[in-house]
Order: C-alpha cells, then sequence, then structure tokens
C-alpha cells in the first residue's frame, strides 16, 4: 500500500455514500464517502487487487487516513478474499512505531475494506531510483529501524512475505514505516501463496529462492529479501538486475549475486559479510534471527569476516530449461485456470438467482 505519494483529487459530478457491503463493487471516487464516514478526497494507488484511497475521517476531526478497497472481481475469489481478511486481521493485531497503524473500525465485516492511517513521505524505492548507492551510514541506520520491525513481527507469529523497497515508507517526521500486508502470513501455517511468484506482482527482485520453489514462506525468507534490500541500499544495483522475472529467479536459485564490494568498493568488508550472509540460498546458512542479523548491524566493526565474498557462485545456465517450463506452468497456465474457476463460480450464482 503506498501511502503519502502525491495524489491529485479527480472532478466529482456529484457525492454519494456508499454502504460497506457495497465498497468493492461501487468505483468509488473523489467526492464519494464510505459507510457515511470517510470522505474520499483522492486516488492514491490502484493496485491488481485493490485501490487505495486518501479519505477524511468524519467521526474524528477529519483526520487525512488511507483506505483500502478490493476490487469486486477478486473480492468474489474465495483466496483473494481470504488473502484480504488476513491482512485485515494481521495488521489489527500488529502495534510498533515502524508498522503502519492500521484503525479499527466498529461494525463493517472482515475484508469489507481497511483503515490506516495515512503517512507522509516517500518509499524507499523512490529513494532508490537514482540507482546510486545510499551512504553507508544513512543506509544502516534505515536497515536498523527494518531489523527492529522483524524481530516483532516474528516475535508475534508473523512472516511478511513481500519486503521491498516499495513496502518500506521514509516518513517526513522522521519514522521508517513497513507497511502492506497482503501477503503476510502466520509463521504456524507455513502457507505460501502463488500471487508472490507471479511477474506481475514485482517481487521477484527480493523474494528468497524457497519462495521461488513454492516452499513455505519463514522467518528466513524476510531475512533474505532483507538482504537483498541492504545490496540495493548500498551498491544502487538489485542484487540480480534485469527485467525478465524468469532470469531473475533462475539466477537467485542456481547462483549468488556479485560480490558487494565489487560494485561499490568503498563498502566495508564488514557490511559486505552481513548482506551475503542474509542472502545465502541455503536457510539455515543465513541468520537465525533479526536480532542476530541486528546485533551485526548495531556493532558493524565486531562483525568476523569469513570470506563469503570468495566462495559465490555464478548462476548455471544448464538449469534454466526445466525453470522456464515451471515458471511458464506457474505463471500461465495456473491463472488462466484460477479465472476459469472463478468465472464458473460467478455463473453459478447467476444461474441460481435467475
Amino acid at each position: 500500500m503506498k501511502l503519502g505519494l502525491p495524489v491529485v483529487p479527480s472532478p466529482v459530478a456529484h457525492s454519494r455514500n456508499v454502504p460497506a457491503d457495497q465498497a468493492s463493487c461501487a468505483e468509488l471516487r473523489p467526492g464519494d464517502t464510505l459507510d457515511g464516514r470517510f470522505l474520499v478526497t483522492a486516488e492514491i494507488n490502484h493496485g491488481g487487487m485493490a485501490t487505495v484511497f486518501q479519505a477524511e475521517d468524519l467521526q474524528n476531526q477529519r483526520q487525512l487516513v488511507a483506505v483500502k478497497v478490493p476490487h469486486a472481481l477478486f473480492a468474489s475469489g474465495l483466496g483473494a478474499w481470504s488473502r484480504f481478511e488476513r491482512e485485515a486481521e494481521i495488521g489489527a493485531k500488529l502495534q510498533h512505531p515502524s508498522i503502519l497503524k492500521f484503525i479499527p473500525v466498529p461494525g463493517v465485516g472482515r475484508g469489507a475494506y481497511i483503515v490506516t492511517e495515512y503517512l507522509h513521505g516517500n518509499t524507499l524505492a523512490e529513494r532508490l531510483a537514482r540507482h546510486e548507492p545510499l551512504p553507508e551510514l544513512e543506509a544502516l541506520a534505515i536497515a536498523r529501524r527494518i531489523a527492529a520491525v522483524l524481530q516483532y513481527l516474528h516475535a508475534h507469529g508473523v512472516v511478511h512475505s513481500d519486503l521491498k523497497p516499495g513496502n518500506i515508507m521514509l516518513c517526513t517526521d522522521g519514522s521508517v514505516r513497513l507497511i502492506d500486508f497482503g501477503m503476510a502470513q502466520p509463521v504456524e501455517t507455513g502457507r505460501f501463496h502463488l500471487r508472490a511468484a507471479t511477474p506481475a506482482m514485482g517481487t521477484s527482485d527480493y523474494i528468497a529462492p524457497e519462495q521461488l520453489q513454492h516452499k513455505c514462506g519463514r522467518p528466513s525468507a524476510d531475512l533474505y529479501s532483507f538482504g537483498a534490500m541492504l545490496y540495493e541500499m548500498l551498491t544502487g544495483s538489485a542484487p540480480f538486475p534485469g527485467d525478465d522475472p524468469f532470469v531473475i529467479g533462475s539466477q537467485r536459485l542456481t547462483g549468488d549475486p556479485v560480490a558487494p564490494r565489487k560494485l561499490n568498493p568503498a563498502l566495508s568488508p564488514q557490511i559486505e559479510e552481513i548482506i551475503l550472509r542474509a542472502m545465502q540460498r541455503d536457510p539455515a546458512r543465513r541468520y537465525p534471527t533479526a536480532a542476530a542479523m541486528q546485533a551485526d548491524l548495531d556493532a558493524p566493526a565486531q562483525v568476523q569476516v569469513t570470506g563469503l565474498c570468495d566462495r559465490l557462485e555464478k548462476s548455471t545456465p544448464g538449469k534454466r530449461a526445466w525453470l522456464r517450463v515451471r515458471y511458464v506452468t506457474l505463471t500461465g497456465v495456473v491463472p488462466v485456470v484460477t479465472l476459469l474457476l472463478l468465472f464458473l463460480l460467478l455463473w453459478h450464482h447467476y444461474a441460481k438467482s435467475h
């Protein structure tokens, strides 16, 4: 959920009051009032599964909030609906200064819409758009905040599963916030959602190798993504740059990124060690916890350099053919089957009502 970005209000033809149970199919627009409480003032972001609006809370001194409303097509699907409900459930129980604050709305059914605080600032992705390394001290300051929030998440049994610069807000008040819990899941379920592996979701630069292999998400996967973000923050480049999600995925599965200090020689060997340990392909070789990683980030001079940079392996081209078949199957056949099942579900509902 991208919050606090520049928004331009659209012209208002007329105002409507939209009940909660009609939010997903009402095509909200500026001037509408959702549930008699939230006056929509602008559209912030139109995503694949939901749209985020800027709104004023008429019951709380017109305080600015962000309202996330699922699209009607996806709200009709059980999988998408359960993800939206889970995001609301998880968000409601998380209370941390570096996590987007969810605002409870009494009487609203789960999954109808989500209300959060409105953040002023820009995403880390925007900060990295110049493709230049951040100053080491600035990058470490941001990284320590992310490590702290990951400690909190994992201690409360939650894996974010979609950690990337676009989900980190650098707020104008100096705070750093983790946002968008649409892919988050409880640790104990070990469920993995195909959405994270599809190219349309734009997470291929940061997700862990085991997620590409459709293995259950664990806290160690978040640490890999965190390492990939830190790599980009300090080198100005994604670990596996490119536009083809298949190529990026296969490189991640069969090899390691270029040593960070080859891209940024000014980087200390200790920081390079931290990045490469977090990005080990084998989860067992990564940091055991976010707390362990934060301990190294807090005292990088004390980090023992073990020569991980000298043991990096290049991607193996021979393994890419079967990966492409698997990738095409997952990103082509599975979505078609999903849409077909959704069509049959809607047709069945239509037939029953007539």
